[in-house]
């Protein structure tokens, strides 16, 4: 039927254009591979902030009817760099240094189009958040990222690995990260889910001081 309604060339066309628009799994593999061996060196982020940002991801995904496999490349890619940028003080370039790398890591698929791999490079370059954001995946990545340290679970998780620090600094720093990350939130069904949890995570942690 499809062969009688496009012709041999529009349908050949089509199947080209369907084939190139995917994002190969043997990228997935790759960046995750990356990501989680980043994780396992540093500890930078977690595993568990890791692991959070892409189940969120996937489920706001699903939910939004977005692309998932973007979105996967987005929340693992997205701080790929970032223990490497704590080792070398470079914590504030450590956005565009996880996008250098992803986008290496993305030009060893030449047969990925360019419009896929810039979608993938704005999830990363955007996940703290923007004004206007390049894309639904870029946004939903922002909001995925917002979980490691706006919902309870993000930060009993933080605080678990982060217990060795002076108690005031430790506090202080996950109240400011708090407030960075509710800021952040852009989506109405995050804001709702996460709303509770953050007032929760400032009274608990305003408590102490």
């Amino acid at each position: 039927m499809a062969c009688q309604l496009l012709g041999s060339r529009g349908l050949r066309a089509f199947y080209v254009k369907f084939v190139v628009l995917m994002v190969p799994q043997e990228l997935i593999e790759k960046v995750k591979e990356f990501a989680y061996s980043q994780t396992k060196k540093y500890e930078a982020p977690i595993t568990l902030y890791l692991d959070l940002a892409n189940e969120k991801g996937q489920e706001l995904a699903k939910l939004l009817k977005a692309d998932k496999d973007i979105v996967l490349a987005g929340t693992l890619l997205m701080d790929c760099m970032l223990g490497t940028a704590l080792k070398e003080g470079r914590l504030p370039e450590h956005i565009e240094m996880s996008a250098q790398k992803a986008k290496e890591l993305l030009d060893e698929f030449p047969k990925v189009d360019k419009k896929t791999k810039e979608n993938i490079l704005y999830c990363v370059r955007q996940h703290h958040g923007v004004d206007k954001f390049h894309s639904l995946e870029a946004e939903i990545c922002c909001n995925a990222d917002c979980y490691r340290f706006a919902s309870v679970e993000g930060v009993i998780a933080g605080i678990r690995y982060t217990r060795d620090m002076p108690l005031d600094d430790l506090v202080n720093l996950f109240l400011k990260k708090a407030d960075e990350k509710w800021n952040a939130l852009s989506l109405d069904i995050c804001k709702k889910e996460l709303e509770p949890q953050y007032k929760l995570i400032k009274d608990f942690l305003t408590a102490y001081k």
